[in-house]
């Protein structure tokens, strides 16, 4: 079997281990889709994608392939289904596996089943016609369809991102499997440890804090990220980028705000006056901030809007798989795919531009996001990083 698998590895934990063991029998493999530069919750990687490649490789994926960056900042809609579009489009993927507090895979599935109903889109425009925020009427919407049982599926950050792993492969019309697996340890956003187990966002709040709780990483991954500190290419941190993007978000109109993903119903305006109106990006964050419109939400298209990211770049299909890095059976993976890709599969800098204008907008979006994070190291490091970082093969 060759497994999928979406994520940040944000940096690469023993949870992710314990995923990867969790799934990876004798003669399975596993493809990993991973974000690059920027993440889902509007912040840069805390560190590079190569050192993030080369973490997942030693510590037992097979094949890493690109989630491209205006998937990669997006809702967990648009996530999940720029994951899988990459792994359909490889063409041999047996099935998607993924970390869940449930791990009940009927559950997730009638769940999902439940967002896509006719009934749900008139049930959720109700709640947030009352004023309650996205999260909260999806679920509301959800218990009048299914009833509590599957709405208090979507109280929990991985459950919601299975859910909408199994929509995009019925949406994509893929053969593609799930297996979801039982989280264990802590919570997604945990600040405590549990026995080996440390949630990414209290490592990297340690990180930032000039402490680096390596225990919580699996030692060919500590190693890693341990040169990568020593080196000061870690850990990138948002707060370096403050001043460019509050520069870039003063230099937009109503229009410009009006283009980005996830504007609407006049949100353009809002951001528009909050961000003429603060000096901080935590001050643009509360002003704009309601029930309605989410603090990661206004995170990720503060970040759209740094990057260059347009309604238009999250919409449009997926136009390529690009390859990372790879082992031995990866590159079997890799082989196999010549005859089962839907998708043009490169490796080179070189290869994405000789592709359509669909193709090349967004890989150099991808090139802008990687020299941005070179600019939120300790140290700043050199520009065209996307263009020259070698593949990573072991």
């Amino acid at each position: 079997m060759n497994y999928g698998i979406v994520a940040e590895f944000n940096p690469f934990h023993n949870g992710h281990k314990f995923l990867i063991d969790s799934v990876k029998g004798e003669g399975d493999t596993v493809t990993v889709v991973m974000s690059e530069s920027f993440v889902q919750r509007g912040e840069c990687a805390c560190v590079s994608p190569y050192a993030r490649t080369q973490m997942a490789l030693k510590c037992g994926a097979d094949l890493v392939l690109s989630l491209p960056v205006p998937y990669a900042t997006a809702s967990a809609e648009r996530f999940a289904l720029g994951g899988v579009s990459v792994l359909g489009g490889l063409g041999c993927v047996d099935a998607l596996a993924f970390g869940s507090e449930s791990g009940n895979a009927e559950k997730l599935k009638k769940c999902a089943d439940a967002l896509v109903s006719d009934e749900f889109s008139d049930i959720l425009e109700k709640y947030l016609n009352d004023g309650v925020s996205f999260p909260v009427a999806r679920q509301k919407a959800v218990e009048e369809i299914s009833g509590s049982e599957f709405s208090e599926i979507l109280s929990s950050p991985n459950n919601i991102l299975g859910v909408e792993y199994i929509k995009a492969i019925n949406k994509l019309g893929l053969n593609i499997g799930v297996k979801p697996i039982t989280r264990i340890g802590v919570d997604h956003d945990s600040k405590t440890s549990n026995g080996e187990f440390c949630s990414a966002s209290a490592i990297r709040e340690n990180l930032t804090a000039g402490k680096f709780t390596g225990e919580y990483l699996p030692e060919d991954a500590r190693e890693i990220m341990g040169k990568e500190i020593e080196n000061y290419k870690a850990p990138a941190a948002i707060s370096n980028l403050e001043t460019a993007i509050i520069y870039k978000l003063r230099s937009m109109s109503v229009e410009n705000f009006k283009e980005l993903p996830d504007v609407s119903e006049g949100l353009e305006y809002r951001l528009f006056d909050a961000v003429k109106n603060s000096s901080y990006l935590e001050e643009i964050l509360e002003k704009v901030k309601t029930k309605r419109y989410t603090h990661s939400r206004i995170r990720r298209i503060i970040i759209c809007a740094f990057l260059g990211i347009k309604k238009s770049d999250v919409s449009a299909p997926v136009p390529f798989i690009r390859v990372l890095g790879f082992n031995e059976n990866g590159a079997k993976i890799l082989k196999k795919a010549k005859e089962t890709a839907t998708l043009p599969i490169i490796t080179k800098a070189s290869e994405a531009f000789a592709l359509d204008e669909s193709a090349k907008r967004v890989f150099e979006l991808e090139c802008f996001a990687r020299d941005m994070l070179s600019l939120a190291l300790p140290v700043r490091d050199e520009f065209g990083k996307e263009m020259t970082d070698k593949l990573i093969v072991l």
